[in-house]
């Protein structure tokens, strides 16, 4: 009954755009904040977010731990709140020959223009670098306080790695079979999903620790879920680059700093 309905809601609509459109969830923006306000403030998160990730690997600054938990908790609260918000610009859908709330206005040529949406992409894909950086610095920091090795955290990448390559084959399909697109979305966040909880249970096994492995798991969703709807928006913009976009999130340079061990 659920795929059935889903399966006609999806061919009625093709909600492509991103998961709010595919949820069906908005909410009226109660802030009355304009469009371009928080793509701005996750601008500056995203600096401050990149400046404070390399302070605590190059300059072992690991007193920022704080300040980033607080910098990554506010780039989620923002993203959510922007992308369920349907006070946003709308675009002309040619397939569904009608208006739709368009979460990556900044990148789309026919509301902005092209130059304009040529920056709005770059700066929208330098967010998502930040963005899943910071995430994965905090995930580290906190399977390490749980006594995990690297090679234990670095299969929370094998998540990043199917959000980026589900979003990006979405994308493409998005531009000549959106409806087959919006599956290869709904197939990959399920998987996701999935994969998530079968890394909290494996973790629960390796540490007996359920509640903080629920933590982690947690934030990581919460965090990864905003990292996505950020990044189709990347992948859509300018869907005839989203090789070197997936390319560069790919490349990823999260690093493991082992806590020091007090004599």
């Amino acid at each position: 009954m659920f795929l059935q309905s889903l399966s006609e809601y999806i061919h009625a609509n093709a909600p492509m755009s991103n998961l709010p459109e595919l949820l069906n969830i908005h909410h009226s923006n109660p802030l009355g904040l304009h469009p371009i306000v928080i793509p701005i403030l996750l601008l500056v998160l995203a600096v401050a977010m990149h400046v404070t990730t390399y302070r605590i690997y190059h300059k072992d600054e690991r007193s920022l731990y704080p300040l980033l938990y607080i910098l990554v908790g506010l780039a989620v609260v923002s993203t959510y709140y922007y992308c369920f918000s349907d006070d946003l610009p709308l675009f002309e859908d040619i397939d569904l020959h009608r208006k739709e709330i368009s979460v990556g206005w900044f990148c789309q040529r026919n509301v902005v223009g092209f130059g304009w949406s040529i920056l709005g992409e770059v700066l929208l894909t330098y967010v998502v670098y930040c963005f899943m950086t910071a995430l994965m610095q905090v995930v580290a920091q906190l399977s390490d306080t749980m006594g995990m090795e690297e090679k234990q955290w670095l299969e929370w990448q094998a998540v990043i790695f199917v959000m980026l390559l589900g979003a990006a084959i979405a994308g493409l399909f998005d531009e000549f079979a959106p409806i087959t697109g919006v599956w290869i979305m709904v197939v990959y966040q399920m998987l996701m999903l999935l994969m998530i909880v079968a890394k909290m249970v494996i973790d629960i096994v390796r540490t007996h620790n359920f509640c903080r492995c629920l933590f982690v798991a947690a934030t990581f969703f919460v965090g990864i879920e905003a990292v996505t709807m950020l990044a189709i928006e990347c992948i859509e913009g300018y869907i005839y680059i989203f090789i070197p976009v997936v390319f560069i999130f790919a490349t990823v340079s999260v690093r493991y700093k082992k806590l020091k061990v007090e004599n």
